[in-house]
């Protein structure tokens, strides 16, 4: 944890407006795998009893606390049922990262598939840095970290959930 934290902590030393990117499903929130066919529908009647993953979300509060930095939770969703149904979740477990500072890139609506996946958070990320002098982005997909690495050069640090952890 604190190994972590200290990584951000130097990372907010060196700049001046940080914005930090909080993945869900499998970063903040227990993942369950489940057949494809099965995803949309177990994910639109269940995610509000998705498990905490406290152990990140405790050291998410203590990032918070950081005066240079703001978290954001950004996250693909099939469709605006399950974004509501995130909404629910973080409303209980993560109330302390502000509303305004959730992004949901809905696929339902066209806003990513297959051919954009890896990258639309990246695209995300970008439209949103203009506010800020760096980024960093903690998520569970590999794919996606590396492609946020390649797209935001030396304006990112990204961190597989697995780095908050040891």
């Amino acid at each position: 944890m604190e190994k972590f934290i200290n990584k951000i902590k130097n990372i907010c030393k060196e700049n001046k407006r940080i914005a930090m990117f909080i993945d869900m499903d499998g970063t903040i929130t227990e993942y369950e795998v489940y057949p494809e066919e099965l995803v949309t529908q177990k994910m639109n009647s269940g995610y509000s009893e998705y498990e905490p993953v406290e152990y990140i979300i405790n050291i998410l509060k203590n990032i918070d606390e950081i005066p240079n930095i703001d978290l954001y939770i950004l996250t693909l969703a099939r469709n605006s049922k399950i974004i509501e149904e995130k909404k629910n979740w973080l409303r209980k477990y993560v109330n302390f990262i502000k509303e305004e500072n959730w992004i949901f890139i809905n696929k339902e609506l066209g806003e990513y598939d297959k051919t954009n996946r890896n990258i639309i958070k990246a695209e995300k990320i970008k439209e949103k840095i203009k506010e800020y002098d760096y980024a960093i982005l903690l998520d569970d997909d590999h794919k996606i970290l590396k492609e946020a690495q390649m797209m935001l050069k030396d304006k990112i640090s990204v961190f597989h959930i697995s780095s908050a952890m040891i």
